[in-house]
Parts: structure tokens; C-alpha cells; sequence
């Protein structure tokens, strides 16, 4: 059955409008969470997969509750897990693997490659639009804010708010005010 999802998302789904599209906007966003969360190896309630999303076979991809993948998306080589509540922009790419390239008698490409990698996502994430991120993040923490155009090179601790190429840590979330007031 797996393979049949996976022909039904990429042969047809993956094309379909963006969800906010008027018309086929939500059914275009209902068909693609159902065959999703077939695909995926666990996948939460309102998960949301945007047009022209790619992520392999899906089969080594965990995910929480109301994540949204932004359209364009793509995860290559990675073993991805991720919380609840991620929020993502569009033409995101979560790049794993690493090639070898040590032997300087053999062509780089001919070397192969050190097989997929590990990205864990925690909850309460915002990843802006372009955002690239790299083999050498296998960690994002809670609460992280990752500005648009970031190229993310290494792991970010919780409440980092991070930006640029490489990403830095540009300050962190203030844990106090996400705290609702109550009266």
C-alpha cells in the first residue's frame, strides 16, 4: 500500500494548488495530510504538506501534532523527527548525507557517501522561507526561530532565534512572555 500513496502523492498531489488557493485550496490540503500520513512512519493531527513538498519515500519521517510543511519543501538523505507545532516557510531544504572526499586519488564523486543523516526538530519551531539546513545539524531545539535565507550548519540550542550564513544565534526568545496572563 505504501507504494500506492507514494504514486498518488507524487504522481498527482504534490502538483496540486497551495491550500490557500480558493476552490481546490482545501482539497487539495485534505488529499495531500491523507496520503502523508500513510506515507510518513508517524504523523500527528492537523499536519499540513504544501505543494511541490519532497521527502523520499517518507518512511523515515516522524511527525507531531500541526506541523506544516511549507511548499517547495525538501528533505534529502535525512532521517527526520520532529514535535509539535512546527511552522514553515516556503522552498525549504533539509539537506542530509555526507559525501567522502578524503582520498585525493579518487574523484570526489566516486567516493560515495556516509548514508543518511539524523535531524530532530522540538516543538515550537518557525522556520523561515529558503532556509537551508545542512548535515552538520542533527539538532533544533524548542522554541527556535530561524530567519529566512539562514543556512544552518550546526545544532541550535531552545529559544535561539538565529539568522544569517552560517546561521548565529542572534538573541534568545524571552520565555517569559510566552506565558499567557490570565485574569
Amino acid at each position: 500500500m505504501h507504494r500506492i500513496y507514494l504514486l498518488l502523492y507524487y504522481g498527482f498531489a504534490r502538483f496540486l494548488p497551495k491550500s490557500t488557493t480558493p476552490l481546490l485550496g482545501k482539497f487539495a490540503k485534505a488529499l495531500r495530510r491523507f496520503l502523508c500520513k500513510r506515507i510518513f512512519l508517524k504523523a500527528g493531527e492537523k499536519l499540513n504538506v504544501e505543494q511541490g513538498a519532497y521527502f523520499g519515500n517518507g518512511r523515515d519521517i516522524e511527525v507531531g501534532y500541526e506541523v506544516g510543511f511549507g511548499r517547495n519543501f525538501q528533505c534529502r538523505n535525512i532521517r527526520l523527527k520532529i514535535g509539535d507545532y512546527l511552522m514553515m516557510g516556503e522552498d525549504v531544504l533539509f539537506q542530509g548525507g555526507k559525501h567522502k572526499f578524503d582520498n585525493t586519488e579518487i574523484p570526489m564523486g566516486h567516493q560515495g557517501s556516509e548514508g543518511k543523516t539524523n535531524l530532530v526538530i522540538e516543538n515550537d519551531v518557525w522556520i523561515g522561507a529558503r532556509v537551508i539546513v545542512l548535515p552538520g545539524c542533527s539538532h533544533i531545539g524548542k522554541g527556535v526561530i530561524i530567519g529566512a535565507g539562514s543556512v544552518v550548519t550546526k545544532d541550535i540550542p531552545d529559544y535561539a532565534v538565529v539568522g544569517g550564513n552560517p546561521a548565529k544565534v542572534l538573541k534568545y526568545r524571552n520565555r517569559e512572555s510566552n506565558s499567557m496572563l490570565t485574569v
